[in-house]
């Protein structure tokens, strides 16, 4: 009787299973894979559920409240600035943006378990290894874009940054500026690997807030483009009714009323300036209100309510200096600014309102044309841009 197997035969077992474990080790990968995906489908699913429900109930309370876009840090969902709490056990996405069309909820670009996902048009989960994005560790990244509401555009483009102290001025002493290194705690940030190619301030990589950082803002942002306004239609008041807005009245009826003065010229104002401006204009016709100072449909006030709500504001004096001298007068930039080239390099128009005032007729603006920073009446028409901090 033969006992064991010979050198051959057990070489040959070897080969066998060798062959057997190339052939079910894919499938049994694939397995798994099937799985997860199942898996984040059923945790997405469940999870879109119940926000959709959680901004349900909210609006039942708060019927004017219509968000488009929510984003999702540290596993909590913020709508257009109002967290919304989502009564849910077991899994949530880690960040991510969630879109809203026609008061249902589209989504992408989510995170779960370390993985990302994208929902396919077929109705299947699309999952791909996730890459932690690259820490932000220079000294300086002014220039850069940034993307202020998370979802991965640029919004703006940074022109301070607070972890150095910057002192400078615009044309004269009217464009004074400076600002200090912070010494609080500042967020922490990624960069993308990719350069963004179609802003108007050169070829540079957006910066993000890194999800869960805390902190204080550590940049100041310009928005990439003019603030505009689409035509309104008020069916129960056409007195409401305004046109689409290209410019702007800084307070047309505040024009030799603004006594006191309430706002400041320096770095670091304009959100303040902008919050106390709004409450003014809104006051108009009380004792809170500038005296005989009506409000004016084309009034800047009235119209960046909104934004304001989502973080932007109207540059201050000083903030405007700033923004100007490091993009018109810094000889290390790849393009000089000058009065002749400032539209065509920077997409600018000629002259912006700061939030800041200068007399009881009077308020600051930046005034690319000349080069300068100058002053001009409160019922003249000009250009506006917003800033944020993030």
């Amino acid at each position: 009787m033969k006992k064991g197997f010979t050198l051959i035969e057990l070489l040959a077992v070897i080969v066998i299973l060798a062959i057997i474990s190339l052939i079910a080790t894919p499938i049994v990968v694939n397995i798994i894979n099937d799985s997860k995906k199942e898996s984040l489908q059923r945790s997405i699913d469940l999870y879109v559920d119940h926000a959709q429900k959680a901004i349900t109930k909210y609006q039942m309370t708060h019927p004017d409240f219509n968000p488009k876009e929510c984003t999702i840090e540290d596993k909590k969902l913020t709508c257009d600035g109002t967290e919304i709490e989502v009564e849910m056990k077991g899994q949530t996405p880690e960040s991510g943006t969630i879109t809203i069309e026609n008061n249902k909820i589209k989504y992408r670009g989510l995170v779960l378990e370390g993985m990302e996902y994208t929902l396919k048009a077929d109705g299947t989960v699309d999952v791909k290894k996730y890459v932690p994005p690259t820490p932000a560790t220079a000294d300086d990244y002014r220039g850069y874009y940034a993307d202020v509401d998370g979802d991965g555009n640029p919004d703006g483009v940074i022109y301070a940054d607070l972890n150095k102290s910057e002192s400078g001025q615009y044309y004269n002493s009217d464009g004074i500026y400076t600002y200090n290194k912070a010494t609080s705690e500042l967020k922490e940030y990624t960069i993308s690997k990719e350069k963004y190619t179609e802003g108007k301030f050169g070829e540079k990589e957006i910066i993000s807030i890194k999800k869960g950082s805390t902190g204080n803002a550590r940049f100041y942002v310009m928005a990439l483009e003019d603030f505009t306004t689409e035509a309104y239609t008020d069916s129960e008041d056409s007195s409401k009714d305004y046109p689409a807005y290209t410019s702007y009245y800084w307070y047309c009826g505040a024009y030799s009323h603004m006594n006191p003065l309430i706002t400041l010229n320096d770095f670091g104002e304009g959100k303040e300036n902008t919050r106390k401006m709004i409450a003014k204009w809104k006051a108009a016709g009380t004792s809170e209100g500038y005296t005989d100072s009506p409000q004016n449909n084309r009034d800047i006030w009235k119209h960046i309510q909104t934004k304001y709500q989502q973080g932007w504001y109207i540059p201050s004096r000083g903030e405007w200096a700033a923004f100007a001298d490091y993009f018109t007068n810094k000889t290390d930039l790849e393009t000089k600014l000058t009065t002749s080239n400032y539209n065509i390099t920077y997409g600018l128009s000629g002259y912006y309102w700061s939030s800041s005032q200068h007399t009881a007729y009077t308020a600051w603006y930046a005034y690319f044309n000349s080069g300068r920073v100058l002053d001009n009446y409160v019922d003249i028409l000009h250009y506006v841009r917003l800033g944020a901090t993030f």
